[in-house]
């Protein structure tokens, strides 16, 4: 199958308040970004959690107002036309 994450090719805008001052956040990037295929702090992925894993894109999204960060999970789109 084929994925791709709407967020990370600009099919979707985020539009999301911070939890702590309702402020609009800032879309930051992908965590992979961040922290790369080589960190220690990654999540290790166990066999039971692949699947529900596989479909997630964690964007980083930040609040200047109140200098708050978050993770945002992107369900990924499948392009393989399969149901």
């Amino acid at each position: 199958m084929s994925y791709i994450c709407p967020l990370c090719n600009g099919l979707v805008v985020p539009e999301q308040a911070c939890p702590h001052c309702l402020q609009g956040l800032s879309e930051c990037g992908k965590l992979d970004d961040y922290t790369g295929p080589y960190s220690p702090y990654e999540l290790q992925v166990s066999s039971d959690m692949t699947d529900e894993t596989k479909s997630i894109c964690n964007h980083l999204m930040y609040c200047h107002h109140c200098q708050t960060s978050l993770l945002l999970p992107v369900s990924l789109w499948d392009l393989s036309g399969k149901e």
